[in-house]
């Protein structure tokens, strides 16, 4: 007897205790393990739902309730437990009513050895086997549902017999509700390049071939699709064919968007190039203008005051032409966004006039981005200009920031590359934009106004300055809904201030100055931690992944920086190094060092862990906020 089969457990389901204790004995002289014997149908599930059996040998006819053959039908719908049936009927009528249960095998009495052992065998090794297709059926399936891509398999009538979620979401088929149809039936597929009906797939594709179509669902909702077919055979047969449906949407967004962007790089450059050799023109034109009207009167003059202020116009669309192509010098700073948006608020209030109204949601968290500050008013007022326009009666204009992190899962990383970013969205309750016209926004010289009205370059800028901050910005418009615009800027550091702090009410000019921290740590969920310590100790908080932008926030933000919580070990720079430099800017500022590394490695830096200024990791929130306050407290009062 093999090892595998000493280990197998047998319930034996028998109500006559004689032929039960017989069968039992010779089970285990054939080195099986018999832990219980049942002698109702009852008693049989309540032993199988407490012990896990390989195998159960039932008798067809038991006393009670439930005979034989229900018990058997109850174990396979709720256990799926292998059942071998001991019988001394063989009438047509009662293995007929047996068979349904699909049992494994059949014991005639009286039972012999032999064909004890050869119906035990080879239903324990059928019982394996079912269990291992189980489970690679378990696992297939699971496979192919958690696949990103759609997944159809049909048999040789090119009958649907599968579809994964996926499929079910693109075609507008849930819930198995497509088994049975035929493949062109619920495949509402279209050539891409063409309004025709394509051909069916399994028959139109060679083998290896991917092909893109326009897939239009049950509910006609329309996706752009890639569709591989394959051959599903088995070793002599074929089964049918597997298409796989890829949603190409994201694809498709992205070729646009490239070629917008070459396109547009390639009219930027040639403008570009037309601006200076026009402006040398221009030059030329307004110095002689210049002189006419110095020397002319009457309506002479008036004549040359007109070429000067046509010539004036036209040196605007060049400098237009200029930004557009980024050939203009361009003056780099560090921008608290919060605070640029409540500069230019006066303005773009006034541009809209009475008839337009103007709210914003600064959000708690203010980012700091690396940009162009009159550059990055001009996004915003071009932007308001063009929402006025678009509510000539009136309306919203609505101005969002906030602070977001893109990362590899999420929707906006097809856009952009995984980080922090600022997020600004200018919102109008205007007319909104059919779907044509929302792709062409961003070209330079299209306009929708009436002649004479713009030139065409003002979104064409916008979008030119945002590429040069190393940002993105896409729209979003629905006829009757209004426009969107979403700008996501790097987030080089974050500052969150008191007053939004949950419970907190701003301070009075008399109080106290709040402590301002400045915490710098690499690791995401460190900092993370670190940050609601210090939140809920009601500290203001200057936040930055890494020495360098550290240093970024600690030269343009114009308030005292009374501690520096840093880790000491960093990509680029350590954390004395980081305070060494600091020290010049911020000589009032005092420094916690954390750190996860061994004493001897500390100390090789200068710091021990017996200083006040050095907090070894991991520890509790009320450790760290110890060692702020007693740093707070080496030095006199804070400055009001």
């Amino acid at each position: 007897m093999q090892t595998a089969e000493l280990r197998k457990q047998i319930l034996l389901v028998e109500d006559e205790g004689l032929i039960a204790a017989d069968i039992q004995k010779r089970l285990e002289r054939l080195g099986y393990s018999v832990p219980a014997i049942a002698r109702s149908g009852e008693e049989a599930l309540r032993c199988a739902r407490s012990t896990s059996f390989d195998l159960v040998l039932m008798d067809i006819r038991l006393k009670g309730d439930m005979d034989g053959i229900a018990t058997a039908q109850a174990l396979k719908d709720e256990l799926k437990t292998p059942v071998v049936y001991i019988t001394a009927h063989s009438d047509p009528e009662t293995l007929d009513r047996a068979q349904l249960t699909e049992p494994f095998g059949y014991i005639l009495k009286p039972i012999g050895d032999g064909n004890l052992r050869s119906v035990v065998q080879i239903s324990l090794y059928k019982a394996e086997m079912e269990r291992r297709l189980r489970t690679s059926e378990a696992w297939l399936s699971t496979t192919l549902r958690s696949m990103g891509e759609g997944v159809i398999a049909t048999d040789t009538n090119g009958e649907i017999v599968f579809m994964n979620p996926v499929a079910d979401r693109i075609t507008g088929w849930p819930g198995g509700t497509a088994d049975g149809r035929l493949l062109m039936e619920v495949l509402g597929l279209f050539e891409e390049s063409a309004p025709e009906p394509a051909k069916n797939p399994i028959f139109d594709l060679l083998p290896g071939e991917n092909r893109a179509y326009t897939l239009v669902s049950r509910t006609g909702f329309k996706t752009p699709v890639e569709i591989g077919c394959f051959e599903n055979r088995s070793l002599d047969e074929v089964l049918g064919a597997i298409l796989v449906v890829r949603d190409i949407s994201s694809r498709k967004e992205m070729e646009t968007r490239l070629m917008q962007s070459h396109r547009m790089e390639a009219v930027a450059n040639m403008a570009g190039g037309l601006a200076h050799d026009f402006n040398n023109q221009l030059t030329v034109i307004l110095g002689y203008a210049d002189e006419l009207c110095n020397r002319l009167t009457n309506d002479d003059r008036e004549q040359a005051l007109e070429i000067r202020q046509a010539a004036s116009v036209a040196s605007s669309i060049t400098s237009q032409l200029l930004t557009l192509s980024r050939r203009e010098v361009v003056r780099w700073e560090v921008l608290n966004v919060t605070e640029l948006i409540c500069q230019v608020q006066p303005m773009i209030s006034h541009s809209l006039g009475k008839a337009g109204t103007l709210s914003t949601d600064l959000g708690s968290m203010q980012g700091f981005v690396r940009g162009d500050r009159n550059r990055l008013k001009q996004v915003l007022l071009n932007l308001a200009l063009n929402a006025r326009d678009a509510m000539p009666a009136g309306g919203e204009l609505r101005i969002e920031s906030s602070t977001i992190e893109v990362d590899a899962e999420s929707a906006a990383r097809r856009l952009c590359h995984p980080g922090p970013y600022v997020r600004l969205r200018v919102v109008d309750s205007g007319g909104g934009m059919e779907p044509a016209t929302l792709a062409r926004i961003f070209e330079p010289f299209f306009t929708t106004k009436k002649a004479g009205a713009g030139t065409g370059l003002g979104l064409s800028i916008v979008h030119s300055i945002i590429a040069q901050s190393g940002g993105y910005i896409s729209a979003s418009s629905e006829i009757g809904r209004g426009t969107s615009f979403e700008i996501l800027l790097p987030c080089i550091g974050t500052f969150h201030g008191l007053s939004a702090l949950s419970g907190q009410e701003p301070r009075s000019a008399g109080d106290d100055p709040v402590p301002t921290v400045l915490l710098v740590e690499d690791e995401d969920g460190v900092r993370r931690l670190m940050h609601g310590y210090l939140e809920r100790e009601g500290y203001q908080l200057l936040e930055a992944r890494d020495p360098a932008e550290a240093e970024l926030i600690a030269e343009v933000y114009t308030e005292p920086i009374h501690i520096l919580v840093t880790d000491v070990m960093m990509p680029g720079m350590t954390g004395p190094q980081l305070a060494e430099r600091l020290a010049p800017l911020r000589p009032e500022m005092k420094v916690l060092f954390v750190s996860g590394y061994r004493h001897d490695a500390l100390e090789q830096r200068g710091l021990s862990i017996q200083d006040l200024n050095v907090l070894s990791k991991p520890f509790p929130a009320s450790e760290l906020l110890r060692r702020v306050r007693m740093l707070l407290t080496l030095r006199a009062p804070l400055a009001q």
